[in-house]
């Protein structure tokens, strides 16, 4: 029930034995005890805090490791892990006795140990980057060092105070939200709830008060959810396994506390996992668990389909179960289900005599240490948005550091550019030149991990199309895009003043008078640029689209000759051209080409929320073969979602058959083009 003990069990190396005969049964015992014989005689004069012989700290780091059904090297390793450190045993003659591979295992737990303290900030900075750096390795070396930390926060209580919480402290900021990112969530768990029960110890005990008084109410209503469950999956043939469970108490705490809800308005307090034989058994017991409860409306999530950059894969809906209590529901595979627990460490439980010299493993989906790009500002089209994904899912990736030590990860190949718009937005704009381990390089520079790398910013410098060649992530291209469209397309300064002048007038709106082609003679259109407009002449004359009604091929058009800076095209009824009415003179007629020019519109679309809503808008505007620019979507009230794109399309009718198009999805209220709405009937 999320509780913890904070008590020492008493085991000796059969332990250990037993848990390997279960859950490796291709160990090598022999040189496994043999490691266990070394150790123990290592350690034979020293003694933990608790009094009892230090030999019983490996030795439970190395059960919680077969537990996680890891190899034998990294349970000798585990065995050995303090022999170099805390004894006068060297390195070299571990090597002699159990071989390189091993060696290189204790050494790099040896080095995250080893760290020097300095100031609380620099320790963990420090301590981050060297455990990062061994990752990159050896995953195993972390995997160890997770252990270890499990075992020493189960045996906190021996330590004083002060030191209790600079390590509990020390493990909720680093260690367990590293063991979440490698997708341990067992271990992350504990760690979460030591720490927890140490650093706010009042807390814990009223969260574990709550769930006291409540224990028996929670456990029948899961156990009457799984047998109902039961029940339904057997009358569809359906096999499964079910198993409830109440959420750890860290995680509660802290959804309660910096989401400001309360103990019942968590979603998952109360959940259900259910584990499938078959990928497709995960989604027919999805449409079984919905016709036994109704779906909370945007709580439904499809890790399977699309993993969690930590490997984890699991279906989850969140329904409105009996007596109306929201319970969350997990369905996934065996296989899953062993990866959603070990997370990396699951790796090893299906390989045995893993090359130590190996970089990550990449099978089973393994996306070590990723963090794939947030969708922060804009969203560019999307056939650029799915190769940006992928870059971001299947790069390599560099560690390199701050002048002051913190880790920033980069794809492999990234520039100080790349890094310049991972630090801050406004450092990527002005990024203006940098230092990489203290010397001047250009920023076409291509870094390398444990680089240390310094930028310099100037405010008089701004992002350019030759930086989008040079950068490497997605993120940096997109800022950069989204900067440069924004500056190429503002709308002409003069006419703003001029405008907001008039409106102070609050001078009458009377429809202008349009000039005809008698007032300005084209001969001839010889003039096309990006915008597919043809204007008379053979001059460079600038021309943009203006901004306020957004004219696109088939809207009828005037041109406005703007006080150098080109011409400004508006549709003929645009209500920003009454304003102009004194300046007839400026006026200049406009023909569309013949152009494949696509220009950017806003649309809105109203529409009752529902499951894969934004999937099935997107599919269609993909069928239309139209790019998405930019995606707004607001909360959805009363049930009713408004969601906002910029498309890019080639024309009015192009425009007016996607509305058509997205007002035939289901659940699709009303499309229209935001400023002049259109009413196409279904």
């Amino acid at each position: 029930m999320g509780e913890i003990e904070l008590k020492i069990k008493e085991r000796d190396f059969n332990t250990l034995l037993e848990i390997l005969k279960k859950n490796r049964p291709d160990a090598d015992i022999p040189l496994i005890t043999a490691a266990y014989e070394y150790a123990e005689n290592a350690h034979k004069n020293q003694k933990r805090l608790s009094g009892e012989p230090y030999i019983i700290h490996p030795l439970e780091v190395a059960i919680i490791l077969a537990k996680l059904k890891m190899d034998t090297p990294t349970i000798i390793a585990a065995l050995l892990h303090d022999v170099v450190e805390d004894t006068e045993t060297s390195l070299p003659k571990i090597a002699s006795n159990f071989g390189e591979n091993i060696a290189e295992l204790v050494d790099g737990v040896t080095k995250i140990s080893s760290l020097k303290k300095k100031t609380k900030y620099h320790d963990q900075a420090q301590t981050l980057r060297k455990m990062l750096m061994a990752t990159i390795k050896d995953a195993r070396v972390i995997i160890i060092k997770l252990a270890d930390k499990t075992h020493n926060m189960r045996t906190l209580m021996f330590q004083p105070a002060a030191k209790q919480k600079k390590i509990a402290t020390e493990v909720l900021d680093i260690y367990a939200p590293l063991a979440g990112r490698l997708g341990m969530s067992k271990i992350r768990s504990e760690l979460e709830d030591l720490a927890f029960h140490v650093l706010y110890p009042q807390d814990y005990e009223d969260l574990k008060k709550h769930f006291s008084l409540r224990r028996d109410e929670i456990e029948a209503y899961i156990e009457f959810i799984s047998e109902e469950l039961h029940k339904e999956l057997k009358k569809n043939n359906l096999e499964a396994e079910i198993t409830g469970r109440v959420k750890h108490f860290y995680s509660i705490y802290r959804k309660m506390k910096y989401q400001d809800k309360t103990f019942e308005d968590i979603f998952d307090i109360r959940a259900i996992r259910i584990i499938a034989k078959e990928v497709k058994d995960c989604y027919a017991i999805l449409g079984t668990v919905h016709t036994l409860w109704p779906p909370v409306p945007s709580r439904f999530k499809d890790y399977i389909a699309v993993p969690k950059s930590n490997m984890y894969q699991s279906l989850h809906t969140t329904v409105t179960g009996p007596d109306k209590h929201f319970l969350e529901i997990q369905i996934r595979t065996i296989e899953m289900d062993l990866t959603a627990d070990m997370g990396i460490a699951a790796h090893w439980s299906y390989k045995e005599n893993v090359n130590l010299k190996d970089s990550i493993p990449k099978q089973s989906g393994l996306a070590l240490l990723k963090d794939i790009t947030k969708w922060r500002e804009e969203v560019n089209d999307t056939r650029e948005f799915m190769t940006e994904l992928k870059m971001d899912l299947y790069e390599e990736e560099i560690f390199v550091f701050t002048p002051k030590g913190k880790i920033i990860k980069l794809g492999k190949g990234a520039t100080p550019i790349d890094f310049a718009y991972s630090i801050h937005t406004e450092v990527g704009h002005h990024c203006s030149g940098a230092k990489v381990n203290n010397s001047m390089v250009p920023l076409r520079t291509t870094l390398n991990s444990g680089d240390i790398v310094e930028i310099t910013t100037n405010p008089n410098h701004h992002p350019n199309d030759t930086w989008l060649k040079i950068v490497k992530s997605s993120n940096a291209r997109t800022k950069i895009k989204t900067w440069l469209r924004k500056h190429h397309s503002e709308m002409d300064s003069d006419f703003k003043k001029e405008e907001k002048a008039r409106k102070s007038k609050k001078e009458k709106t009377a429809e202008v008078s349009i000039p005809d082609t008698d007032l300005i003679k084209i001969h001839q259109y010889n003039r096309k640029n990006k915008t597919g407009i043809t204007v008379e002449g053979d001059s460079n004359v600038l021309i943009k689209l203006s901004q306020c009604c957004q004219p696109i091929p088939g809207d009828e058009v005037i041109g406005f000759i703007t006080r150098g800076r080109g011409i400004t095209v508006h549709k003929k009824s645009c209500p920003s051209i009454r304003h102009m009415k004194e300046e007839k003179e400026r006026f200049i007629n406009i023909l569309w080409s013949d152009s494949e020019q696509v220009h950017p519109i806003k649309i809105a679309i109203t529409a009752t929320d529902r499951p894969h809503l934004f999937r099935d808008i997107a599919d269609q505007i993909s069928l239309m073969k139209t790019n998405i620019i930019k995606i707004e979507a607001s909360e959805p009230q009363n049930g009713i979602a408004t969601i906002k794109f910029v498309l890019e399309v080639k024309s009015v009718d192009h425009m007016n058959e996607i509305i058509k198009k997205l007002k035939s999805i289901k659940d699709i209220r009303d499309a229209y083009k935001i400023n002049e709405k259109v009413i196409l009937k279904k």
